[in-house]
């Protein structure tokens, strides 16, 4: 008598190598980059004709709705105001300029694919965020070393946007493999850290990028003397110094920057100038801000290892927060040197730089990002962390602080 042949037992799936998966992707070709904007080409194109009229550039960058909102915003933000707002498309371009217009409609073009919703959407705004403030820096460096502004915005823009790639190669290989669980932002940093040169390479190779651009991807983490250009190089060196400060701290005098050795006296003087506009020119490029998409995100929520966010500094006062179209009211719940928790009606999407009123004691007009939000209380809880609070704004902050410890009267 013969016994049923016994089903085998499923196993259970294996744990993705996550690299290994990259390492695949790349090894196939299979790397999906996105397709040089096309509106960015037509605007470049144009204005390199000596003859191109005001009429053709406007019909053009209208032709493209997502940058005709970017220009119109960027017009009116403190990186180009000149006093009265402008209202029209022609009246924002003729502030902006054509050259000027041709670099925007890039990042303009790039900007979709960072606010792409998917499991790591927060950290490709954070990617995005840090690519605009390093493009607009080294714009402005560009100016004081008498380099060429127009291709230091670009390098300052392409430079890391491997890390863009690396990010959407990993959201596919993750659709591919569900299960996977959520892990702390460094996680996903160090993984995207690993393949973004070679994945920026390939960028640049698929859009057939100078080769001076095509050198400062490769080399601004290690020596920029092999270079075609070493000084564009060192340029994006230094304004990713900048930038990687910025993230740690919410205020940078021109004493901070002068830790930075690739900068000079009078280029942090320069810098600590720049960074009261730097916000709203990144905000420009943000568009209606997404929505947050609780439970959806692979990166897992991390509150910051600082004191005072539970109990020693308590404050309360409203908070208006402008988020896209948006103006919500939170309530302020406690304070500390680099963030303010609030709690309110909806969570705010992380890595995208908001208005913030802070209707306190004194008063502070700034901008943030959300770091993290949880429910909580009914509503959500939200940290904030403020974004380049230079000048008075941070002397308020710092005033708030010494009023949370002090003891009244």
């Amino acid at each position: 008598m013969h016994s049923a042949p016994v089903a085998p037992r499923p196993q259970p799936p294996q744990p993705l190598d996550l690299d290994a998966a990259i390492v695949d992707v790349v090894g196939r070709g299979a790397v999906k980059v996105p397709p040089y904007p096309a509106v960015a080409m037509k605007v470049d194109k144009l204005v390199k004709r000596e003859d191109y009229g005001l009429d053709e550039l406007t019909k053009l960058v209208a032709s493209d709705q997502a940058l005709a909102a970017d220009a119109l915003r960027c017009a009116n933000s403190a990186f180009f105001s000149r006093g009265m707002p402008v209202t029209s498309l022609v009246q924002a371009i003729t502030r902006i300029g054509g050259k000027e217009m041709a670099r925007l409609a890039i990042a303009s073009g790039l900007g979709a694919h960072a606010r792409a919703p998917g499991p790591l959407a927060s950290l490709k705004r954070r990617i995005w965020l840090d690519g605009l403030a390093g493009a607009a820096l080294c714009q402005e460096l560009a100016r004081k070393r008498l380099l060429d502004v127009e291709e230091a915005f670009v390098c300052g823009l392409l430079h890391d946007f491997g890390r863009m790639i690396a990010v959407a190669c990993v959201e596919e290989i993750l659709a591919a493999h569900p299960g996977q669980r959520a892990m702390p932002l460094e996680y996903w940093l160090g993984v995207v850290d690993r393949y973004h040169v070679e994945l920026g390479l390939v960028l640049a190779a698929k859009w057939d990028l100078p080769q001076m651009v095509s050198d400062v991807i490769s080399l601004h983490h290690t020596d920029p003397q092999g270079a075609e250009e070493p000084r564009m190089v060192e340029l994006v060196m230094a304004a990713d110094e900048v930038v990687r400060m910025l993230g740690e701290s919410i205020s940078l005098t021109a004493e901070d920057l002068g830790a930075i050795s690739l900068l000079s006296g009078p280029e942090c003087e320069l810098v600590s100038r720049v960074l009261d506009r730097l916000p709203a020119f990144i905000a420009s490029f943000e568009g209606d801000a997404p929505a947050a998409a609780p439970g959806q995100s692979l990166v897992e929520a991390e509150l910051p290892q600082e004191e005072g966010m539970a109990g020693p500094r308590p404050v309360d006062f409203p908070v208006e927060i402008v988020a896209g179209r948006d103006r919500r009211v939170y309530r302020a719940m406690g304070i500390a040197t680099n963030n303010l928790m609030v709690n309110g009606p909806t969570p705010l999407p992380e890595n995208v730089l908001l208005q913030v009123e802070l209707r306190s004691d004194p008063p502070i007009s700034c901008w943030a990002s959300a770091k993290v939000s949880w429910p909580e209380n009914g509503g959500h809880t939200v940290l904030l962390q403020p974004f380049a609070l230079n000048g008075k704004a941070h002397e308020s902050w710092k005033e708030i602080l010494r009023k949370t410890v002090e003891p009244a009267g």
